[in-house]
């Protein structure tokens, strides 16, 4: 995934959304992830992150844990 395209896009006022995985652990102990979609907000290329918001709050997403960034047609 090439942040540094994908913060272009995001300075160019390009809407964009995020499928990424999110880390939610589980009563025994064992991490499982759920698939989310979000609205891109930013990037952190030299961090490797990338950030969306999330029931009202920002969170980052770690470069390794996003699937795919598409278009927001919602825009």
């Amino acid at each position: 995934m090439d942040l540094s395209d994908i913060a272009a896009r995001l300075d160019a006022d390009e809407r964009l959304k995020l499928t990424y995985r999110f880390p939610v652990s589980s009563g025994s102990g064992a991490v499982r992830y759920e698939t989310r979609t979000a609205r891109l907000l930013d990037v952190a290329e030299d961090a490797d992150l990338l950030y969306v918001r999330h029931e009202g709050e920002v969170i980052w997403v770690k470069v390794d844990e996003a699937i795919e960034v598409l278009p927001d047609s919602q825009a």
